[in-house]
């Protein structure tokens, strides 16, 4: 019992460090590193390869568990080994196409993770400058109080220095757009196009910053299945290669 108590003691003083040590970072810093934000889980997560890769689980299912089929494949003839040759891979097939198949659902799982918590905006604009224009070209003046109401409430958090600090001192959360009638849509960009720009970039750099348990999720999910799909194709490339320049 004393050595559980010194346990769990020691445990939450550790605990303790982590927030005050968290707390110092988060004064000094309130924006993620970019490699955890959305804009980068992105591109690990969702692009061309991803959209497709959902139908190699299924077909690895059928060739994995059917002891017919995973016999049948070799990847000796890939490598010019024929007969009783010593095979020049590191790993045998059937661990190489598990690789392939888990590596896969990963991608797959990290895909779906960010269709489902992505921020709308990242699909809208890649970056808080496009999402600017986009603003100025799209949006009604309904759509910009909305904003407008979210970033000076006081849940928000304060993102870029440029929208908050106004010739060195703290900008005010007084509402701006939010008394613009939908009709005058012009009129308030022309007398406050520079505040609106700015707005909409720290509601986009904002977005980045949400379900961050989601995005680190689908960032270790993505890379993880890439590096499992990468080591079979490593493994048959090394083969291949010693095969050409040793024959």
């Amino acid at each position: 019992m004393g050595r559980a108590r010194l346990g769990w003691r020691l445990v939450h003083q550790i605990v303790g460090w982590i927030e005050i040590c968290g707390g110092a970072l988060l004064l000094k810093s309130r924006t993620d590193w970019k490699v955890v934000r959305w804009e980068t889980v992105k591109g690990v997560a969702s692009n061309d390869f991803t959209r497709v890769v959902g139908l190699i689980p299924i077909a690895g299912y059928l060739i994995l568990f059917n002891d017919e089929i995973a016999g049948i494949l070799s990847f000796d003839a890939l490598a010019g080994v024929a007969g009783t040759e010593r095979s020049p891979f590191l790993l045998d097939g059937l661990t190489k196409l598990r690789l392939v198949f888990f590596g896969s659902l990963c991608v797959f799982c990290s895909f779906l993770t960010y269709r489902l918590f992505r921020p709308e905006v990242l699909e809208a604009a890649k970056s808080d400058l496009e999402f600017s224009e986009v603003v100025r070209q799209r949006y009604s003046v309904y759509d910009l109080a909305q904003i407008e109401e979210r970033v000076h409430s006081e849940a928000w958090v304060e993102r870029t220095e440029a929208f908050w600090i106004v010739l060195g001192t703290q900008r005010s959360k007084k509402p701006v757009v939010s008394g613009f009638r939908p009709d005058v849509r012009a009129e308030m960009f022309s007398k406050h196009g520079d505040y609106i720009g700015f707005l909409a970039r720290e509601w986009w750099v904002g977005m980045m910053h949400t379900y961050k348990p989601a995005r680190i999720c689908a960032l270790v999910l993505g890379v993880l299945g890439y590096a499992m799909l990468a080591v079979p194709t490593l493994d048959i490339a090394q083969a291949v290669l010693r095969h050409i320049f040793t024959s």
